[in-house]
């Protein structure tokens, strides 16, 4: 049977409201709901979302409202700009919201779609990170962005990708000035020791039976302070890169860095970022638990061809494929 497309998302507030108030102009709930077609109960229920998410509004006492604080939208001329050569940008698509950038490229990719195609998004209401858990992105905060690729000429599945895409994340941003990134097995970037960015990468067949590649980023640029996430995290500003570009020309340099990874797969693949992903393991040499039935413990030896993570443990050398390392703390 042919795969059901998954419902498309359903927005938490009217389009175009968020370009409306990016600026930082004043306006009132009349003349916004006025342009964007929509009831005033609409606009008042949109901005209380908007609220949440994180975003300051200021109200005045005539009833007209402006941000605090200007957003730096993303739009696709400047996404474009970061590319060195226009003609190798592939269709970029910018939304204000989605459910999330991956899902959005899946949806395209079950119509039809074969890749390469960008999705990046302002909010991600169901963003996702690993094993499921919620990627927490407020508008204009970081960036999170999606890319399909074909991946039909591949001989087969490459786990490597995983890797191969954060060491090239990290040395994009080490050629823009960023200091103190990390790399931690098998899908964080770090910077200073605590979470920058995730990556999600999901392998997907086609109708044909051809394969396909749904390759998902988040990254933090600039995060407001108290949200509540549940591990320590950090933001690009702490990578020394002041100031920070703008959000659609770096959007531009990391997918043009991506393409550039992948065209080279499945050879050289990983082999060809191995040296750099190990130059930047945080858990290398360092006691480090496995998440699993049963757990495993022991010193952390880095990765393999394949990338597997290497654990010397008391019983000899194990070889990990999958899982969820933390390093450990002894009292």
């Amino acid at each position: 049977m042919p795969q059901a497309s998954p419902p498309d998302h359903r927005p938490i507030f009217p389009d175009g409201l968020l370009t409306a108030l990016a600026c930082g102009h004043q306006t009132t709930p009349r003349a916004l709901a006025q342009d964007l077609g929509v009831t005033e109960d609409v606009i008042s229920q949109g901005l209380d979302k908007l609220r949440d998410l994180g975003l300051t509004l200021h109200e005045d006492n005539t009833g007209s409202i402006q941000l605090r604080t200007p957003l730096d939208l993303l739009d696709e001329p400047g996404i474009r700009a970061g590319f060195d050569n226009p003609r190798t940008v592939p269709p970029i698509h910018v939304l204000e919201q989605v459910d999330s950038t991956s899902a959005w490229l899946d949806r395209a990719r079950q119509r039809g779609a074969r890749g390469p195609m960008v999705c990046c998004a302002e909010l991600q209401t169901a963003g996702r990170g690993r094993r499921g858990r919620q990627w927490l992105m407020p508008p204009g905060a970081g960036l999170a962005l999606s890319l399909l690729w074909d991946t039909s000429h591949w001989p087969g599945p490459q786990p490597t990708v995983t890797l191969a895409t954060g060491a090239t994340l990290v040395q994009c941003l080490e050629d823009l000035g960023a200091r103190g990134l990390g790399l931690k097995w098998p899908n964080d970037i770090q910077v200073n020791g605590v979470k920058l960015g995730g990556i999600l990468v999901e392998g997907r067949l086609n109708r044909d039976g051809a394969g396909a590649l749904i390759l998902g980023v988040g990254l933090n640029l600039r995060l407001p302070p108290g949200l509540p996430i549940d591990q320590p995290y950090g933001d690009l500003r702490e990578s020394g890169l002041d100031p920070l570009p703008t959000r659609s020309w770096l959007a531009g340099r990391l997918l043009q860095a991506l393409i550039g990874m992948l065209e080279s797969y499945p050879e050289p693949g990983f082999q060809a970022w191995r040296e750099l992903w190990q130059g930047r393991d945080v858990c290398l040499g360092r006691a480090v638990t496995v998440a699993g039935d049963p757990g495993l413990e022991g010193i952390a030896q880095g990765v393999d061809a394949r990338g597997r993570l290497c654990v010397e443990t008391t019983s000899g050398p194990r070889w990990v494929d999958a899982g969820e390392v933390s390093v450990r703390v002894d009292p």
